[in-house]
């Protein structure tokens, strides 16, 4: 059954699939019920993927043998489809932060190369931050907000992380991780800078 509470945002997914695994997927769906077809623009190919009233767009870039899910953002309001896309970045060994709404807590999931690289659940009165190593933060108040002083230690935590990601990237002379940290660590920086003048 479908949930309107439900919203997820995928935020700078990015997913190689091949032909027989994006052809496996579209399958599952049409057998959930979904209508599935294309749009094609100038660079990007777009699956639609319809149910009742509701149209989810997922841009793909053309390649020879394998078509790349890659957006910036991108809103689920559906939690069989956001399932399945959270299962694709896994299985597929994809990269992305997956947020989830729900009538509870937030969840957001950070994933690399398919790992769960850290995952923090937010409610009202419990903050919870965890890596991929196991080892896990807990903040609690009882407010329904996050204290800015709170969220600037989880966001120094977070900067660490992508700094020392970037850090093996630039050993490993792994172009587009480099690029994809950097461009993760200025967007924190930037957070970091609003979050400072609440403090």
């Amino acid at each position: 059954m479908r949930n309107s509470f439900i919203d997820v945002e995928f935020t700078d997914v990015y997913i190689e699939l091949s032909k027989p695994v994006l052809h496996q997927f579209i399958k599952r769906m049409m057998g959930q019920h979904y209508s599935l077809y294309w749009r094609y623009d100038a660079k990007t190919i777009y699956l639609m993927v319809e149910l009742d009233e509701s149209v989810h767009e997922l841009p793909f870039l053309r390649n020879t043998d394998f078509l790349t899910l890659s957006a910036s953002s991108l809103h689920i309001y559906d939690e069989v489809l956001a399932s399945a896309l959270e299962k694709l970045i896994q299985h597929q060994k994809g990269t992305g932060i997956v947020k989830r709404s729900t009538e509870g807590p937030l969840y957001i999931t950070s994933y690399q190369s398919g790992d769960i690289e850290s995952m923090i659940e937010i409610d009202g009165s419990e903050k919870v931050m965890m890596n991929k190593n196991g080892s896990m933060i807990q903040y609690k108040d009882d407010g329904k907000a996050l204290e800015p002083k709170t969220i600037f230690n989880m966001m120094n935590l977070e900067i660490d992380y992508v700094l020392m990601e970037l850090h093996e990237a630039l050993i490993e002379s792994n172009d587009y991780l480099v690029d994809t940290h950097k461009k993760k660590l200025e967007k924190l920086l930037s957070r970091r800078e609003q979050v400072e003048q609440l403090l």
